[in-house]
């Protein structure tokens, strides 16, 4: 298919301004490579991976010329150093930085060439990041899976661009080709979650996959209960929190209100493919 070009993809040398968020535990390397393939870029955090050797091992196989790029946790992260010493030794083309100051980021990878991304939920936080010297920002707003904000991504995602003169992503209940559509009039590309989550090749079980398929958004709860930050999380899966042998990390479930517009589990490629066709259709039918 054409190109959509925007800051996005001119950033990256990409064919689409699509990004498969990085998701604890979801996010793997078959999902990246299928992304990648299709035309837009995926992100992992480091965190996935369970030790820092194995983040390394990531790196060394990754595909040589295939896009992609990874998410590092700022607070509280004990990895964090030496992860990102192997993000500046194998030169990651993306990096998107989350909870922290992103200033040792930004000049370690700009040293390289590579970009920064930082996700922001408010003004503050973007005028911050843009301080810092970001590239972009992730406007992570109401209705996102995750650590999200409270600010409608209606809002927010103009908001931010205007008020930093940064190209900004779109990140809050994103699964569909109009969605998709609305999220570049509003900024410079779609971040998206929870519709990756339900695709063939993420780490999510398959119990996991099919809580997703059921959901609607009456079923997502806005909490600060599992992290201590506000975030979004399947209901039933939050009744696990205090039992015996429950794993916040792994057994409760991260979703945004994306639940409501999704109904099949496609290979990731397909899933891009439908997007960008779904956009086409919705421009083409704009009075």
């Amino acid at each position: 298919m054409e190109r959509l070009e925007t800051a996005i993809t001119r950033m990256l040398g990409i064919r689409y301004p699509i990004v498969a968020a990085p998701m604890f535990l979801v996010s793997n390397r078959p999902l990246l490579e299928a992304v990648a393939r299709a035309g837009a870029i995926g992100l992992i955090p480091t965190l996935n991976f369970r030790d820092h050797a194995g983040y390394r091992r990531f790196l060394e196989d990754w595909p040589a010329g295939l896009p992609f790029g990874v998410n590092l946790i700022l607070r509280h992260n004990p990895r964090l150093e030496e992860d990102l010493e192997a993000t500046v030794e194998h030169r990651v083309p993306l990096v998107v930085t989350s909870l922290g100051d992103p200033t040792p980021v930004v000049e370690s990878v700009h040293a390289y060439g590579g970009k920064v991304w930082c996700d922001v939920v408010n003004l503050k936080h973007a005028r911050k990041a843009a301080a810092a010297g970001a590239d972009a920002l992730v406007a992570v707003a109401s209705g996102a899976g995750g650590h999200a904000g409270a600010v409608s991504p209606l809002v927010l995602a103009p908001w931010l661009r205007r008020e930093t003169g940064l190209p900004v992503l779109v990140a809050g209940g994103v699964s569909t080709g109009e969605q998709m559509l609305a999220g570049l009039a509003l900024g410079d590309g779609v971040y998206v979650g929870t519709r990756f989550i339900a695709t063939r090749e993420s780490g999510a079980s398959e119990e996991y996959k099919r809580a997703l398929l059921a959901a609607s958004p009456a079923d997502v709860v806005y909490t600060p209960e599992v992290t201590g930050v506000a975030a979004n999380f399947l209901r039933d899966s939050l009744e696990r929190l205090g039992q015996d042998g429950a794993r916040p990390w792994k057994d409760v479930w991260s979703a945004g209100h994306g639940v409501a517009l999704r109904n099949d589990l496609p290979p990731a490629g397909e899933l891009v493919a439908r997007l960008v066709a779904g956009y086409r259709r919705a421009k083409a039918a704009l009075p």
